[in-house]
Formats: structure tokens, sequence, C-alpha cells
């Protein structure tokens, strides 16, 4: 089986990629295929001018004497294409459109009614056929619906080249993927699905409905959470300017932003663990002019954020104070504890026997 990867995506270290990648694992673990892996996005490919040379003329060759010489040849070699593409003003990118309309030459002057019922071209090369194409399609956004465009690009395409449309591997909020802080069952089940495709599509020619529901499985679980971590994001990629391309470095500056670590504390709340606790919890970062305010009521968390000064709450019943760089490294495992209260790094007031409890009260996530 002939497979052949086009990398529609000009940002080379981007979440398309890095789906992309693991997609790839998946297909050499099927170690049924042969991939041809082309990077289009940095190919020269001259957008089709619709003169119709490759009807007329030069029967099956554009008169651009291009990148398209060569991937042409890749498409007519191929068994199964799969299309690696973010998600561009809804639609796929323009390094794939341009190659999309310059296949053009592998159809005839001569139409025929798809089984679909619609009106296309007649296949110059059927020889060549039958042929399958899979999409990966990456996007910002926060739900499924904003692939439809996408989608129904694909499938009228497919139809148009007489290929089945043997899989659609969509990722919405793309951005969220690398903070498995948060949720790291559930980036672990995303990945392990982007892997799994690439296998099945390798060892049985699609991709299973399964799959690809796991491959979109939603990590924020509303809008308003959606955007507020989404805003995070994009303030700290804002701050970094050209540094933001590292996207390592981007991750590290949103993952210890103390407005997510409080809202990913709240919502890991144990039930069972705090069953009887009623308490109040207060935790002031002076370096960022910050309050949170999480209110324990047998086990149930209400979450409170405010500007340090007249958000606090009168009476809690402990208070940590510290700076958001300290609670950071606390939170993810990177500082002794118990040296940064002696060091005074942590200040605790009130009951502070509850401090030595919050991995219990508000153990890690795991979903």
């Amino acid at each position: 089986m002939n497979i052949l990867l086009l990398r529609a995506y000009p940002r080379k270290n981007g979440y398309t990629r890095r789906l992309a990648d693991l997609f790839v694992k998946g297909l050499r673990e099927g170690d049924n295929a042969t991939i041809v892996d082309r990077d289009i996005a940095a190919a020269d490919i001259n957008p089709c001018i619709g003169c119709y040379r490759c009807w007329i003329t030069s029967p099956g060759k554009c008169f651009y004497d291009d990148d398209m010489v060569t991937l042409q040849d890749d498409l007519l070699n191929a068994d199964i294409i799969v299309c690696a593409t973010p998600l561009n003003s809804f639609s796929v990118s323009s390094s794939l459109k341009a190659l999309l309309d310059r296949t053009l030459p592998l159809t005839m002057p001569r139409f025929e009614v798809s089984p679909r019922g619609t009106v296309r071209n007649t296949l110059r090369f059927p020889e060549k056929w039958p042929k399958k194409i899979a999409t990966i399609v990456v996007g910002a956004f926060k739900g499924d619906e904003i692939f439809s465009g996408v989608r129904a690009m694909m499938s009228h395409y497919a139809n148009a080249v007489s290929m089945e449309l043997c899989g659609e591997l969509v990722r919405p909020e793309s951005f969220l993927l690398p903070f498995t802080l948060a949720k790291p069952m559930t980036v672990k089940t995303i990945e392990a699905a982007f892997v799994r495709a690439g296998y099945e599509l390798a060892t049985e020619g699609r991709i299973s409905p399964e799959t690809q529901e796991k491959a979109a499985t939603p990590l924020s679980s509303d809008i308003p959470y959606f955007k507020k971590y989404s805003n995070i994001y994009w303030e700290h990629a804002v701050a970094l300017g050209e540094k933001s391309w590292d996207l390592d470095v981007l991750c590290r500056n949103v993952t210890s932003d103390v407005r997510i670590l409080m809202q990913e504390m709240a919502r890991s709340i144990d039930p069972v663990a705090t069953a009887k606790l009623k308490a109040t919890f207060q935790f002031e970062f002076p370096d960022k002019n910050l309050c949170f305010t999480l209110h324990v009521d047998h086990g149930v968390c209400s979450f409170l954020e405010s500007a340090a000064e007249g958000g606090t709450s009168a009476n809690p019943d402990l208070k940590v104070i510290c700076s958001s760089e300290i609670w950071a490294n606390v939170f993810m495992r990177q500082i002794n504890v118990r040296d940064a209260l002696v060091n005074k790094q942590i200040v605790l007031e009130g009951e502070k026997h509850l401090f030595s409890r919050l991995d219990r009260y508000f153990p890690p996530p795991v979903m």
C-alpha cells in the first residue's frame, strides 16, 4: 500500500506537525505501507489560472514547470492520500488548496454522473485508480462545527475525483494540547488516537469512527473555560513576541500562570476526601496582585479570583502567601515545600494543618 502524506502547514513547530508526526508513527507501526512524505507548504506550486491547457493543448500536463510535476506523479502512484492542514479561514491551508486546484490535469473534458448523483469530470488516468483520501485538520477554536466547511469541501473534492474519503481527523482547541498538567489522561487519549489512526489506515485502509471521535476529544468543559484559558495563552504569546515561536517556552509560561494553576486546583477537588470539610482557603500572590479564594463545602468547591487588595476573605481558615513563581514550582513538584516554608518563601496564616492536607483535598488531575 502506497500512502502519500501531504504536509500543508507552513509553521514547522506547530500543532499540526506534532499530530501529523504521531499519525506517521502509527503508519510505520502498521508495517504495511510505503510512505511518501511531502512538505507541500515549502513546495513551488503556482496557482491554477484555469487556462485548460491541461485539457486542450497538453492533455494531462500543466503548462507550469514547477514542483507539481513531481507531486502529480506522487498523487498518481499513491493508493491513499493524507492531507495534513491547519484550519485556515475555516478551510484548508493555501498550499493545500493550490495543490488541489492543480489536480485538474488528472481529469478530462468529459462529464459523468457520480454515485452521489452529481456531475463530475471523467478521470484521465483510470488505470491509477481506485484511490482513497484522508484528512488531518487542526484548528484553534472549540467545537466540531468549526470544521463543517472543510469537511464539506473535502467530501466534495473526494467525490469529484472519484476517491473514497476514508478518514477525517479533526482537532479543535489545538493550543491546549501541550498543557498536559491539567488533563494528562485526556491528552494521552488524543495523542494515542492519532497514532492509532495511522495504524488503522496502514493496516485496514480506513480510520474507524471510534478513533476519529477520540482524536476530537474536548479539552475544555465549556466555552467560558476555553475562553479564559485561550486569552491567557495569547496574553503570554504577545508578551513573548518573537520568542513565542518557541512553543516550549510559551507552554512553560502559560502552564506556570497561577490563574490556570488555581483554577485547575479548584476543579480537582476530591469530593470524598472533603465530604466532611467546610473551610475557606485563600491564596495571595503579591507579585501579581492576585488573590484566589476556594470555599469548600462538603465536597463542593467554589472559586473566586480577585485583586489582592479588597478581594480577600475576612476570615479564611487558611491563608497562603507566596510569589506566583514559588507556587508554580510547588504545584509542579519542582520545589521542596518544607524548605520553602522554613525560608519563608511560603507564609501560612490560620489553621496550618490544612496546608499539609492540600494534596489530599485537591489531588493532581488525572482526566
